[in-house]
C-alpha cells in the first residue's frame, strides 16, 4: 500500500547504507537537515546579533508546522530541548498546595516521566502508579483511581516498550470531570500515529522528534490547550510578553509561548523544518496506512516462525512498531546489526522493529528472515 511513498526515499541517506528499521527509536535524518543547518550558521555568519530577525520567525513556523501533525491550532504549541524540561516546568506550574496532591499514572510510563513523578512529595504531591495489565494500560483501574484528590493524569498515547495503542479518551474524560489536568505523552505516536489533540480534549500533549518525526535531538514540544494560562516558575526571557525589553518584573507571554524558556535551539529547529514538512505534505493518515501494510505482515509472519510477539495483534490498537522476541533476543540483536538490520532491543521484552513509510516490505521481511539465521 501506498508504494508511491518510496520515492521519498533517497531523503533519507542512511537507507542507502543499511536495512534502517528503527525509526521508533531515531527517525532517519532527512538529507535537507544539514543545509538548515547551514542556513542557520549563514545567517549567523553575516548579520550577527540581528540574526534574530530571522531565527524567531522561522522557530515559530517550524512550531506550527509540528503542530498541524498532531492537529493543534497555529500558536498553541512550542519547542524545547526535551520532554523532561517540559513536564518539569508544568509540574512547577501546578499549585500543590490544595486538596489536590495525586498523580495518576501507570508503570508502563516512560521511565523519565516516572522519575519526575517519583519526586514530586517534594512538592507535596504523591504519585499514584497503577500497576499493567499484561503488555496494556489497565484503564479501567486507572480511571477508578482518578478522584477528587487528583491534580495531574498522565499516560501515554502508545508505550514505549511494546507499541499498545491506548485509548486515552476515558482518562481525559474522566481527569475532567473531576477538575484535574490530562497530560498524553505521544512520543511514540506522532509522525505514525494520526493524532489531533483537541478532539482528545487533552490539555497538555507533550512529545519529542528523535523517532518516527525524524527531527532529531534537541526539538522537545509541548502543546497547552488554548485558555489553559498555566504559570511557570521559570519562563526564561524568551517566556515573556516582550523578551528584548528586559524588563526584570515577569510578564508572561500570551498561551504556551510563557513556556519557551531561554535562548532556543534554533538550530536543532531549523534542522527539523525538513521531516515535518515532507510529513505534512504526505499525511499522516498515509504513513498509518502504510505502517500497518508492513507491520501487520511482520506480526503475523513472525508469530508462524514460532516467535513471541509483544505487541497488540490488533493493527487497530497499536502504534508503529512490533515487539518481537525470537528467543535468547539480546544475541540475536547483535547479530541483526553485524547483518546490517538497524533494530534495537529492550530487556524483558524483545527485538523492536519499525517499518516507517520510507521501508519496503521486502526490508521488514528479510530482518525475519535474519532472526531465524541468528538462531541458527
Amino acid at each position: 500500500m501506498h508504494d508511491d511513498l518510496l520515492r521519498y526515499r533517497d531523503d533519507y541517506p542512511v537507507l542507502a547504507r543499511s536495512t534502517y528499521l528503527a525509526s521508533h527509536t531515531l527517525g532517519a535524518m532527512h538529507r535537507r537537515t544539514p543545509q538548515r543547518h547551514a542556513e542557520f550558521t549563514a545567517l549567523w555568519a553575516e548579520k550577527g546579533v540581528v540574526a534574530w530577525e530571522d531565527w524567531m520567525p522561522e522557530v515559530r513556523r517550524v512550531s506550527d508546522v509540528l503542530g498541524s501533525l498532531i492537529g493543534a491550532p497555529p500558536g498553541s504549541v512550542v519547542m524545547r530541548q526535551n520532554v523532561a524540561d517540559l513536564l518539569g516546568d508544568v509540574v512547577a506550574s501546578l499549585d500543590w498546595g490544595g486538596e489536590r496532591t495525586r498523580v495518576v499514572t501507570s508503570d508502563l510510563e516512560w521511565p523519565g516521566s516516572l522519575h519526575t513523578w517519583s519526586q514530586i512529595h517534594r512538592w507535596g504531591g504523591e504519585a499514584v502508579v497503577v500497576p499493567a495489565a499484561g503488555i496494556e494500560l489497565d484503564l479501567d483501574s486507572m480511571v477508578k483511581a482518578i478522584d477528587e484528590r487528583t491534580l495531574v493524569v498522565e499516560c501515554s498515547h502508545v508505550l514505549f516498550r511494546t507499541s499498545t495503542l491506548n485509548d486515552v479518551k476515558p482518562l481525559v474524560e474522566r481527569a475532567h470531570e473531576v477538575g484535574a489536568l490530562a497530560i498524553v505523552d505521544g512520543y511514540q505516536a506522532a509522525g505514525t500515529v494520526p493524532v489531533d489533540v483537541v478532539d482528545l480534549g487533552v490539555d497538555i500533549y507533550v512529545g519529542g522528534s528523535v523517532k518516527y518525526l525524524s527531527g532529531g535531538p534537541g526539538n522537545g514540544w509541548m502543546y497547552v490547550r488554548p485558555g489553559l494560562d498555566l504559570e511557570p516558575v521559570t519562563t526564561g526571557w524568551f517566556g515573556q510578553r516582550a523578551p528584548f525589553d528586559f524588563d526584570p518584573d515577569n510578564h508572561y507571554a500570551e498561551g504556551v509561548g510563557r513556556f519557551t524558556g531561554g535562548t532556543p535551539g534554533v538550530p536543532a529547529h531549523y534542522g527539523a523544518g525538513p521531516a515535518y514538512e515532507t510529513l505534512a505534505e504526505i499525511g499522516i493518515q498515509r504513513v498509518r496506512e502504510r505502517s500497518q501494510a508492513m507491520t501487520q505482515p511482520l506480526l503475523e509472519t513472525a508469530l508462524d516462525m514460532g516467535f513471541t510477539v509483544r505487541s497488540p495483534h490488533d493493527p487497530a490498537k497499536r502504534g508503529g512498531h512490533v515487539t518481537i522476541d525470537p528467543g535468547d533476543s539480546e544475541r540475536v540483536h547483535d547479530a541483526l546489526h553485524d547483518a546490517g538490520f538497524v533494530v534495537d532491543h529492550r530487556p524483558g521484552v524483545g527485538i523492536r522493529v519499525s517499518p516507517h513509510f520510507y521501508n519496503t516490505f521486502e526490508e521488514a521481511m528479510a530482518c525475519l528472515a535474519a532472526m531465524q539465521a541468528a538462531l541458527r
